[in-house]
C-alpha cells in the first residue's frame, strides 16, 4: 500500500473512477494525502499549476498534449514514444472499460458533459453485434462540446445529405444524461476527435460503437492499432468530405452494407493493464 498525492486533475478524479481503481490495483491499495512531501508517488495531470518534486511525480496526460518531463519524471499518455522509458501509453478510452473488480461511482452532480455512461463490458466489444433495424429510425447524431473546425465541416457536409442531430455544448444543447439513452435510435454517430495526433484516441469512438451505432470517425491514422478498422467509417482514409459523404450515403442506402459494418467486433484483441501497472510500480521502486 502506497501514499499518493493527486494534483492538477479535474474535479472528481480519483473518487471511485478508473484512476482510483488503477492505482489501487497497482499498489494493493492506496492512502491519499494532500501533502506531496509525504507521498510515495505524486500523480499530476495538465489542469493546474501546482509544482511538485519531479523525481517522484507521474503525469497522466489524457489530452492531446505531448509529455514534457519538465515538472515530472514519468508519464502515462496516448503517446507511442517511450521517451527512453519515461512514458507508457495508456489512452483515455481504457477508462471506459469494465475491468475486473472496477465499479465506477456515478457523477455527484449534473454540471458535467461526460461520465454518465455505464462501463463497457470488454467481451461485448470483442463479439459481433446483432443488428435490429426496427429501432433505427434516425440517421445520424453528433455529441460534442468543442466546436473544432474539422468537426464543424464534417457535420455540415453530412447535413447536406440528411439532417444530423447535434447534442452537447457545441450545439447549445447540453446532454446531462447517458449517450446510450439516445444513440440506439441512430444508424450513425459522427464522433471525430477534437484534434489529430498519432495515438490520440479518446472515448468518442468506443462510446459511439457501444451505443449501437456505426461510428463515423476522424482522428489518428493509427486508430487501427487499437480498434478493428472494419467496424467504423474513417474520414482519414480519404481526407475528402465528398468521398466520406458518398461512402456514408451508399452504406445508408443498402441495409446489407450497413449490416456488414455494424456486426463487426470493435476489439480484435483483449486490452490488458498488466504492463501499465508494472510501469508505475517500477517508478516507485
Amino acid at each position: 500500500m502506497k501514499k499518493i498525492c493527486v494534483v492538477n486533475f479535474w474535479e472528481g478524479a480519483f473518487d471511485g473512477d478508473f484512476f482510483d481503481y488503477f492505482f489501487t490495483v497497482a499498489f494493493d491499495g492506496v492512502i491519499y494525502t494532500h501533502n506531496p512531501h509525504e507521498a510515495d508517488l505524486v500523480v499530476t495531470s495538465v489542469f493546474g499549476s501546482i509544482h511538485t518534486n519531479p523525481a517522484k511525480t507521474l503525469c497522466y496526460v489524457g489530452e492531446n498534449i505531448r509529455p514534457s518531463f519538465m515538472s515530472y519524471g514519468h508519464s502515462l499518455s496516448f503517446d507511442y514514444d517511450t521517451y527512453g522509458g519515461r512514458n507508457f501509453r495508456l489512452p483515455l478510452w481504457y477508462s471506459r472499460l469494465a475491468w475486473d473488480g472496477f465499479v465506477q461511482k456515478p457523477r455527484k452532480d449534473n454540471m458535467h458533459n461526460h461520465g454518465y455512461e455505464e462501463l463497457l463490458d470488454i467481451k461485448s466489444l470483442m463479439n459481433p453485434r446483432t443488428l435490429d433495424m426496427s429501432i433505427k429510425d434516425k440517421f445520424c447524431v453528433m455529441i460534442a462540446g468543442n466546436p473544432e473546425g474539422l468537426r464543424i465541416n464534417l457535420f455540415n457536409s453530412l447535413y447536406r445529405y440528411k439532417p444530423v442531430h447535434g447534442f452537447g455544448n457545441m450545439f447549445n444543447r447540453p446532454l446531462r444524461e447517458s449517450k446510450f439513452a439516445i444513440l440506439p435510435e441512430y444508424k450513425f454517430c459522427l464522433c471525430p476527435e477534437n484534434s489529430v495526433y498519432d495515438g490520440y484516441v479518446t472515448e468518442k469512438l468506443i462510446d459511439a460503437y457501444a451505443g449501437g451505432t456505426v461510428p463515423i470517425y476522424s482522428g489518428t491514422m493509427s486508430v487501427d492499432c487499437d480498434f478493428n478498422e472494419n467496424a467504423f467509417i474513417n474520414y482519414m482514409n480519404w481526407k475528402d468530405m465528398d468521398k466520406l459523404v458518398s461512402t456514408v450515403e451508399a452504406i445508408d442506402f443498402l441495409d446489407s452494407s450497413y449490416k456488414a459494418i455494424y456486426e463487426q467486433p470493435l476489439l480484435l484483441e483483449e486490452p490488458k493493464l498488466d504492463d501499465a501497472i508494472a510501469f508505475v510500480r517500477s517508478i516507485v521502486k
